[in-house]
C-alpha cells in the first residue's frame, strides 16, 4: 500500500483497536467461517504507550527498540507464532476494518488489556483452535485473552470451544455505543 495510506491509517488508530482483515487470495482464509479471516491488536507508538503509563512495564520494555525504530505496532498470531509486526507487514490484504472497543474503559483497564496483549508475543500457534487453553493461541483468541473480562461468543466445534474472527467483530460491534 502507498506510504500515505499507511501514515493516514497509523494516525487514526489507537492502542487496543482491534484490526480485522480478509485475504481471500490465501488458502487458509477459505477454511475460516464468515467474512473476516484474521484478527490483530494495535498497540500504538511510544508516545501513546507512555501516555497510557505502560511504556516502562516489564512486558513492554523488551520491545522498545522495535516500537521506536522499526515501526512495530501490531500484535498478531500467525502460524509461526504470536508476533509483533508493522502495519506494512499487516497490510497485504483485500479488506480491512478497525474496531475501537473503548466503552468507558478506565485507565487501569486499558493498561491491563495492553499488557495482556504484549504477554502473548512469542506464544506458539494453536492448531487446535481451543479457547480453553492460552499457552497456544490463534489470531481470534488474541482478542479473547487481551480483553480477558469480556464475555466472548464461542462455538463448540469438534469437542472444543473456538472463536472466529467474525465472532470477534460481531461481539465488539454489538458492544459499541
Amino acid at each position: 500500500p502507498p506510504e500515505e495510506l499507511i501514515n493516514e491509517l497509523s494516525s487514526k488508530l489507537r492502542p487496543l483497536d482491534i484490526l480485522l482483515e480478509k485475504t481471500p487470495f490465501r488458502l487458509t482464509d477459505k477454511f475460516i467461517p464468515g467474512h473476516w479471516g484474521h484478527v490483530a491488536i494495535w498497540t500504538g507508538n511510544k508516545e501513546e504507550l507512555q501516555e497510557l503509563g505502560v511504556w516502562d512495564h516489564p512486558e513492554i520494555v523488551p520491545f522498545h527498540e522495535e516500537i521506536e525504530f522499526n515501526g512495530k505496532r501490531i500484535i498478531e498470531a500467525l502460524r509461526p507464532g504470536v508476533q509483533y509486526n508493522s502495519l506494512h507487514h499487516f497490510m497485504d490484504i483485500d479488506d480491512f476494518a478497525a474496531i475501537r472497543y473503548q466503552r468507558n474503559l478506565q485507565r487501569h483497564e486499558r493498561q491491563g488489556y495492553i499488557i495482556n496483549a504484549f504477554k502473548q508475543i512469542g506464544k506458539v500457534y494453536d492448531f487446535n483452535f481451543d479457547v480453553e487453553t492460552d499457552e497456544r493461541i490463534v489470531c481470534s483468541e488474541l482478542a479473547y485473552v487481551t480483553f480477558d473480562d469480556m464475555e466472548w461468543p464461542v462455538v463448540k466445534t469438534i469437542g472444543r470451544y473456538t472463536i472466529s474472527p467474525d465472532n470477534v467483530g460481531e461481539k465488539v460491534g454489538d458492544d459499541l455505543e
